[in-house]
């Protein structure tokens, strides 16, 4: 660990508050709310299709991503001598691989796929690279933990693409047979909330898919700019609802934590969905 720790200490050596602006800037674009806000447009207001592609992709891979941590138990950079630590609150648990580098990867290759543009492979390059410097800049992680983020955030995708390309037409099915593939880890790790947390979400998508791809069959084509707008915003309102009030009311611990993070993609895939499907916006 040595080495590593030499890594980040001279990524660190050249920090200053603007550097520190930037970068704490830089890794935000590999957290939840960042690639939840850009996700649920593109499913709510652009191209469903690709909506669920995106959901499916990202909630796999940060399951899989919360699987090897505990497998691995890496501890964190955090405390080490000579390395100072920003943004601590966005790294609890385990340290490889690097989650933030994994969902920024995963994000912007997904994006890739789908479209098949040259920028945007472009950008699936250099986005998750910066991220992942973000991390070692920030001291929270190792270079090998946004290594192994960075290879599983860009592979993932493109394996996953296969199976989408194929299945498409019964992907309820398919997302929940891939999350439930998880479900051993649950049993061999009962109290890692991160693990919860990545499961009871990965679910929830599995669940909104069926009860939307099933029952509400929403449309987005001929639908004017003004009410694709309210229904981002209201969605988003939504969103924060749903994450806030049951994380005010229901008590902490991993199986609360499972339950909020369940209702969320289930709120923004199926529910949402049936009230504006509904009231026409």
């Amino acid at each position: 660990m040595e080495f590593q720790a030499d890594i980040i200490r001279a990524i660190q050596s050249v920090a200053s508050p603007a550097l520190d602006f930037i970068f704490e800037a830089i890794t935000m674009l590999g957290e939840d709310f960042f690639i939840i806000f850009v996700a649920t447009f593109i499913y709510w207001c652009f191209n469903k299709e690709m909506g669920y592609w995106m959901c499916w992709c990202l909630s796999l891979g940060n399951l899989f991503v919360s699987s090897l941590k505990v497998m691995f138990a890496v501890e964190r950079p955090i405390g080490t001598e000579g390395i100072r630590t920003l943004r601590e609150h966005t790294a609890p648990g385990y340290s490889f691989p690097s989650g933030h580098t994994h969902a920024s990867a995963n994000f912007f290759t997904s994006i890739a796929r789908a479209v098949n543009r040259k920028r945007f492979w472009t950008l699936a390059i250099i986005m998750p690279a910066l991220v992942g410097l973000s991390r070692l800049y920030l001291g929270v992680h190792w270079p090998m933990d946004v290594l192994g983020g960075y290879i599983i955030g860009l592979g993932l995708p493109l394996l996953l693409w296969l199976l989408y390309r194929r299945y498409a037409m019964h992907k309820a099915i398919m997302f929940f047979i891939s999350t439930v593939v998880f479900v051993p880890f649950l049993f061999i790790y009962p109290d890692d909330t991160s693990l919860w947390k990545s499961f009871g979400f990965a679910l929830g998508v599995a669940i909104g898919a069926f009860i939307e791809t099933k029952f509400i069959r929403f449309e987005i084509d001929d639908i004017p700019a003004k009410k694709k707008a309210i229904r981002y915003v209201g969605g988003i309102v939504l969103i924060l609802i749903v994450y806030l009030l049951p994380k005010a009311l229901l008590p902490t611990g991993a199986i609360f934590s499972f339950i909020r993070y369940l209702l969320i993609p289930v709120a923004a895939t199926a529910l949402w969905p049936a009230i504006f499907k509904k009231y026409k916006f």
